[in-house]
């Protein structure tokens, strides 16, 4: 009588007869693999697994058996029950080492077998269902990666990547762009396959591993290339990088969640109504960034970093960062914004009389200066001291401004109420290069609406020069919108887009402007779908 590993023993003479334990059931492996299927498993151990269980409970052992698809059923590796045992109910566990799957493959993909059943003291139950799985010990070459024709900074280029000259065909490859976590792809059925990504620095190094079918890595090729600085984009909101402009909001009002929502723009004056939180990392000052960082900011577009993508500054009137805010880098792609951009801190506008501006727009070199950063305007003042447009010019690093310099020009009705007046800024192509600013004033009590194109200011004097076009009267009288200037329609005449309740967008596209009549306006509306 066989007693070993604490088996379980038989009953006495006059009991009933022992019953067989059951067959096996549960059969799995690791890595995974259908059992009734033929998953391929790469160049690892692999591990079966089968839960044991019989009418005595107690230990039972386990009898794992191996062989070669095809075979002559000559075992490649088998379990001795008598030391291989689990309590019944639970799952007996059995590895089968690389070296012995790899020697048993001699250097090919090789289909296995493999069955179970269990035992205890003096009688076995009948053999489990048949399970396969194929293992992979092949490990191809270095593929082949050629040099792109040419590449640029965030704009996205193609490597053609070969299979390796003789050897195993590849299913597959893996490639990682300097620092940036591996990316897998296919290949075809000769081994070839096309990457596409998108450099983010000027030098770059690409590393290419080929697959073999079950996933074991083989040669590495790598190669460094170039990536040219693309021309600055001068699209005033184009932070898809598509070269039409995109609707920028925050959140928290309008009824839209907080965050900094961006909607594509369609270049019809429609939008994507399901915007993206490019909000969602927060402004990066404390630990937790969240999107309700921005609840109560405004936030604007413009090149604030003078690099070539279209960047956001956020801007705070009021709270507890009153008068400071950050420049966030734009990634032309429309993606989240990192957070941890340049801050700009409180009092960095404020006036002789300690006013914060309440509104902030894009000046672009409205000032005639050439550092790269471009200028701002801003409205601000008190009760007693009176209100006005002011011009910050752009100092020589992100988030700096001079002292701002009081423009002696009056609003679009000849007063000074300016705190009456909402501006928002768009950056239009200028004769010779460049750009110049447009500025659209609102007066929302009454609904004038005015446009003044090429501003030019003298910093010295003062003095604001510009072209002025009467849009509007009664153009949204009262309501509770906020405006952001753009050619949205790429016509060359500036456009607004609104945002009022509900996530209700409108896209006023102008048309036919007159020094002396009003221009032809035609609305477009969407509705924005907006969740956190």
């Amino acid at each position: 009588m066989l007693i070993a590993a604490g088996l379980v023993q038989p009953v006495a003479a006059s009991a009933a007869p022992q019953q067989r334990p059951s067959v096996p059931s549960a059969l799995s492996t690791s890595p995974v693999s259908s059992c009734p299927g033929d998953t391929l498993v790469g160049d690892t151990d692999v591990t079966l697994y089968a839960v044991l269980s019989g009418p005595q409970g107690g230990t039972l052992g386990a009898e794992f058996q191996l062989v070669k698809d095809g075979g002559d059923d000559t075992p490649v590796a088998e379990s001795d029950p008598t030391k291989l045992t689990a309590p019944s109910g639970s799952s007996a566990v059995y590895v089968l080492p690389k070296a012995v799957l790899e020697a048993a493959a001699g250097g090919r993909i090789t289909e296995f077998n493999w069955k179970v059943r269990a035992a205890d003291a003096t009688l076995k139950s009948g053999w489990s269902t048949t399970c396969h799985f194929s293992f992979d010990p092949t490990r191809p070459g270095t593929p082949v990666l050629a040099q792109p024709g040419s590449a640029t900074i965030g704009k996205p280029v193609s490597f053609a990547v070969g299979a390796p000259t003789g050897g195993t065909v590849p299913s597959g490859y893996t490639y990682q762009l300097d620092a940036a976590a591996p990316v897998s792809v296919t290949a075809d059925a000769s081994g070839r396959a096309v990457l596409t990504l998108t450099p983010t620095t000027a030098v770059n190094s690409l590393s290419v591993t080929s697959l073999s079918a079950g996933g074991n890595p083989g040669g590495t090729a790598t190669i460094n290339f170039v990536a040219a600085t693309p021309p600055p984009d001068l699209t005033t909101g184009d932070l898809t990088g598509d070269g039409v402009p995109d609707l920028l909001t925050v959140g928290a009002q309008n009824g839209l969640p907080s965050g900094i929502w961006l909607a594509a723009g369609h270049g019809d004056g429609h939008v994507a109504t399901s915007p993206t939180d490019i909000g969602v990392n927060g402004t990066g000052w404390s630990s937790a960034g969240s999107p309700s960082d921005f609840d109560g900011a405004t936030a604007i577009t413009g090149r604030f970093t003078a690099g070539p993508n279209q960047d956001v500054l956020v801007y705070y009137p009021t709270g507890i960062h009153a008068g400071g805010g950050l420049v966030l880098r734009g990634n032309g792609t429309g993606a989240p914004l990192a957070a941890g951009g340049n801050t700009i801190t409180s009092g960095t506008f404020q006036d002789f009389n300690g006013n914060n501006p309440t509104q902030l727009a894009d000046a672009g070199t409205t000032s005639g200066g050439s550092t790269g950063f471009p200028d701002l305007l801003g409205v601000l003042g008190d009760a007693a001291n009176g209100y006005g447009l002011d011009l910050y010019q752009g100092g020589t690093v992100v988030g700096q401004y001079q002292f701002p310099v009081a423009l002696n020009v009056n609003t679009p009705d000849g007063t000074a109420d300016w705190n009456n007046w909402t501006i928002a800024t768009t950056q239009l192509p200028a004769t010779g290069g460049g750009t110049s600013t447009a500025m659209y004033l609102w007066k929302k009590s009454t609904g004038e609406l005015d446009l003044w194109e090429n501003l030019a200011a003298d910093p010295t004097t003062g003095k604001l020069n510009y072209h002025a076009y009467p849009v509007a009267t009664g153009w949204n009288t009262g309501a509770d919108v906020t405006l952001q200037a753009a050619d949205i329609n790429s016509d060359g005449v500036p456009d607004l887009w609104t945002v009022g309740a509900g996530g209700t967008v409108t896209a006023t596209l102008v048309s036919n402007l007159s020094d002396t009549a009003p221009a032809t306006l035609t609305q477009v509306t969407d509705t924005l779908n907006a969740a956190n």
